[in-house]
């Protein structure tokens, strides 16, 4: 089984992608079909109100073939990707269900329709592609599992989650995951694998973890993997800080939507912009510190309940909250992917593009108020000329700080940790089309940290260097937001 023909891997770049902070957006209902996205699928169909993909390749029995293919061929084009890089979105979240693999992949209901997906794969191929053109990175996100990990529709089937409680189940996901890690990896501008969307908090899902986890590493040791936090993000960090220990780059996604609870339909702006500081960023942050900053908002929106804004114009009002979450989910999480790039007739705000367009979503997404009409050349040559001056005033600092207590400091470990966290600034500012900036601080300085340490000693002086490392980081992005924000 293959994926497609891709350029020859680039570890360099990959580390780009992988690391840098993700600007996102999810590509939903391309792959894992939803009858308020996609409702040309659906509309013929209405009479047996299909819901999961499975009732709707029901409904279309021998056109099911030719209308999936369809819906492939049509649902994004090259001019997306252009469009999104155009405004500085560099990584999308793309949502699968597990039986794109084909007919020796599904189950149940899928097992008819195994051969309707002999094709799927060229058309993942040639998002990822596109993707790549336009230094876009994409995360595969396994969003439906066998016999379903939740009880809504996306999760492949309609009514209660079986997956937890069935051993043949469980066996074809893990089945799924290797054949997606081995077939991933080395793509240049995949950045991880998404193992389970919005899973229950069920008993047997952290042992699944484990089990999943140990099975993918026998086909990639650093390929990032992402774990959902069954809507219980401090439960899940501490979880997710014990599977890194042993699994390595490991990402927990948390969902932020502020529509579905029955009392945000009487939550003013105002009200829920208080709930998100007081309540929700001191959440994320303890769980982010927990697990060294490996956090990402899979799925955010501007959506608010119709009471949220009622008597109010609702672009200005859910334009003014979505800036408040992104203001905030940037202080807490390595990056944020928006729920969802288009519905089929993008005529409300779960469209991403319909919420650009009506100024309820920022139209750029670029780091330190870059945009394309600005030069990147100064930066560079700035940060390599202030290297000494940069390292020396921080190195100070962190002299000072530890004066407070007794004994001995690697402040050489300091500062080769600061020299590498500005290459690494550097890098990531220039190496691709447009200009990123680390996202995972904590685990790529770690890294590097590791190393430094075998090959120099002073396993004990290993946080220094990530405080040096850190510290750089710091000092190039400060830069670099006055720079452009004065441009």
């Amino acid at each position: 089984m293959q994926l497609g023909i891709f350029a020859p891997f680039d570890p360099v770049k990959a580390q780009v992608f992988r690391y840098r902070k993700l600007y996102g957006v999810n590509l939903g209902s391309m792959f894992c079909l939803e009858p308020w996205i996609a409702t040309d699928l659906y509309k013929d169909y209405q009479q047996h109100n299909p819901e999961a993909e499975c009732d709707l390749l029901e409904c279309m029995g021998n056109e099911a073939c030719e209308k999936m293919e369809s819906h492939w061929d049509s649902w994004l084009q090259r001019a997306d990707f252009e469009k999104m890089a155009s405004m500085g979105i560099n990584s999308v979240r793309l949502p699968v269900g597990y039986w794109v693999l084909g007919r020796h992949f599904t189950l149940e209901k899928y097992d008819l329709y195994g051969s309707v997906y002999d094709n799927a794969l060229s058309y993942i191929s040639r998002i990822i592609s596109w993707a790549a053109e336009f230094d876009i990175g994409v995360l595969v996100d396994i969003h439906a599992l066998p016999g379903g990990q939740n009880n809504d529709s996306h999760s492949g089937t309609t009514g209660m989650a079986r997956f937890y409680d069935n051993p043949e189940c469980q066996c074809l996901a893990i089945k799924c995951y290797s054949t997606f890690a081995h077939l991933l990896a080395n793509i240049t501008n995949v950045i991880g694998l998404q193992i389970i969307n919005e899973p229950l908090d069920h008993p047997q899902l952290e042992d699944f973890y484990k089990r999943a986890l140990c099975e993918i590493r026998l086909q990639t040791a650093d390929l990032p993997i992402y774990i959902g936090d069954a809507w219980n993000l401090t439960k899940y960090a501490e979880i997710a800080k014990d599977l890194s220990q042993q699994f390595g780059f490991i990402v927990v996604d948390t969902h932020r939507y502020w529509v579905f609870r029955p009392q945000e339909e009487q939550y003013r702006v105002d009200k829920l912009t208080k709930e998100l500081w007081e309540v929700t960023v001191p959440e994320l942050s303890r769980a982010s510190h927990e697990i060294a900053g490996n956090l990402v908002i899979g799925e955010y929106s501007s959506v608010l309940a119709n009471g949220s804004f009622d008597g109010e114009d609702p672009a200005e009002c859910m334009g003014n909250f979505a800036r408040e979450q992104l203001k905030a989910f940037d202080q807490v999480a390595a990056g944020t992917f928006y729920w969802t790039w288009r519905l089929q007739h993008d005529s409300w705000f779960w469209s991403m593009q319909f919420a650009i367009n009506a100024n309820a979503m920022p139209s750029e997404y670029f780091p330190f108020e870059w945009s394309p009409d600005k030069s990147s050349h100064e930066a560079i040559q700035t940060a390599e000329n202030c290297r000494n001056i940069w390292r020396e005033r921080r190195l100070n600092g962190h002299k000072q700080y530890v004066s407070q207590w007794e004994g001995e400091f690697g402040f050489d470990h300091y500062e080769a940790g600061f020299n590498q966290g500005l290459d690494v600034a550097k890098l990531f500012f220039s190496s691709l089309s447009f200009p990123s900036k680390l996202g995972f601080v904590r685990q790529l300085a770690s890294q590097y940290a590791a190393q430094y340490v075998a090959q120099n000693g002073g396993k004990q002086w290993e946080w220094e260097y990530i405080d040096g490392f850190r510290e750089a980081q710091e000092e190039f992005n400060d830069y670099c937001c006055s720079l452009y924000s004065k441009s």
